[in-house]
């Protein structure tokens, strides 16, 4: 029997036939082609609660903060044997909310809008108990609700009204008990601002937050920084003047004066943190400083870049206001025309807010100030400021396009704020007497 013939392997283009011992490179080949087959290619994800990933990204956001009373509890009222159920419910739906639309998972903002309805009905189980209702956990949770309808754009401004409100009434409730603490201030104070920024971007009407704090015996000792109830009065002054102009016009010089004294302390205390009564006597527990209602604490670089921010924020409203009285006013009289010469040049007026915009996000380049103090705050006290540029009559189209999309990158970043204003919540109504409470 023939047997068949064995082909020859060619040989290896190194050598002789001898190549058919594996060669070292061969053999370490070999190896890792067997620990491929061992271990497969992709390893199992790992397994993590979203809902705990949220928690502690909101907390990164927001409540890391510190600088506002309401975000400064948030960790001890989530700590270890100090869980409240009513406020555990709320922080969910909000963090989960905010998640959702930080990482675009719409999956989340399923399960934000679960923990949403249970918390409503809990915080109405509390509220109708005299004992739970008292406590610090319940207003709390009525308020970080706001911040769920600020995220969320399902009928926003009747519900943050609704919450606002409701909480006004809560502390009211509180005090009169005497339950009262310093946190009610600090809520109070978070309050206050809400109010002082309906009145600016054209919220006034929509809420009564202002007038209540204002005229209430339980909230006096809660006031208005001097300086920002003068501009809010300044634009008060505005609206009787526009409303009857032949009727107020000897009295226009008056205006033009407070509105400039008004523009000059403006940027004072945009430049230095003490007011009151001078540089070298600074009052008593913080008192005297220009800390913007005291919502800010001006200690960090991180804060004073954001009331940097603020106060020119609150002039270039006062400055456009004066413009545009002297527009309605038509021929101007010598003496005003004398005083306008003293207002600032409305570009660097604009121009100012910008750079604070720039300097607290980092879109000059530099490291963004808001990486102390949390994206969600940031854009929480800095959104204003991009609506009053957005708004102004001083920018230009390239300023606009410029201030929209740092608008929308600071609000996928953080998860606030273009929800709002898509919904209009933001549309300047027509200047009437008596807005501003």
């Amino acid at each position: 029997m023939r047997r068949p013939r064995t082909r020859s392997r060619p040989a290896s283009p190194g050598g002789s036939r001898r190549g058919r011992t594996p060669t070292r490179r061969q053999t370490a080949a070999a190896a890792e082609e067997e620990e491929e087959r061992r271990w497969p290619a992709v390893p199992k994800p790992f397994q993590v609660d979203p809902e705990l990933v949220s928690l502690n990204k909101f907390h990164a956001t927001y409540a890391s903060a510190g600088e506002v009373a309401m975000f400064a509890m948030l960790p001890g009222l989530t700590s270890a044997g100090n869980q409240s159920a009513v406020f555990d419910e709320v922080l969910r739906a909000t963090a989960l909310a905010s998640s959702s639309l930080q990482m675009q998972q719409p999956g989340l903002m399923v399960r934000a809008k679960q923990h949403y309805r249970r918390a409503v009905m809990k915080i109405g189980a509390a509220l109708q108990n005299p004992e739970t209702a008292q406590d610090d956990s319940v207003v709390v949770a009525l308020l970080t609700l706001g911040i769920y309808e600020a995220l969320v754009p399902d009928l926003t401004p009747k519900r943050i009204t609704s919450h606002c409100r409701g909480s006004l009434v809560l502390l009211r409730y509180r005090a009169e008990r005497g339950v009262a603490s310093s946190l009610d201030n600090g809520l109070l104070t978070f309050l206050v601002h809400l109010g002082i920024l309906e009145t600016f971007i054209g919220l006034d009407g929509r809420s009564s937050v202002l007038p209540v704090v204002k005229n209430a015996p339980w909230a006096r000792h809660c006031t208005v920084e001097p300086l920002l109830e003068r501009a809010m009065d300044f634009k008060e002054m505005i609206c009787h003047a526009l409303l009857s102009i032949e009727a107020r016009r000897s009295s226009v010089p008056h205006i033009l004066r407070t509105g400039l004294d008004v523009i000059r302390d403006l940027e004072a205390a945009a430049n230095y943190s003490i007011t009151s009564p001078g540089p070298r006597k600074t009052g008593v527990d913080g008192q005297g400083l220009n800390s913007f209602n005291g919502l800010l604490s001006r200690k960090s670089y991180a804060s004073e870049a954001i009331v940097r921010g603020l106060y020119p924020t609150v002039r270039l409203h006062v400055l456009e206001y004066i413009l545009g009285l002297s527009m309605a006013l038509g021929e101007l009289t010598r003496e005003e025309l004398s005083m306008l010469a003293g207002l600032p040049h409305g570009l660097s007026a604009l121009e100012q807010v910008c750079e604070q915009v720039r300097v607290v996000f980092g879109f000059d380049g530099r490291e963004p100030a808001s990486r102390q103090l949390g994206i969600g705050f940031s854009t929480w006290c800095m959104f204003w400021p991009m609506l009053a540029v957005l708004k102004s009559g001083f920018a230009d189209k390239d300023t606009r396009l410029w201030v929209m999309d740092k608008c929308a990158t600071v609000s996928r970043a953080s998860g606030f704020g273009m929800a709002m204003y898509q919904m209009g919540w933001f549309e300047q109504k027509p200047c009437k007497a008596g807005a501003t409470g």
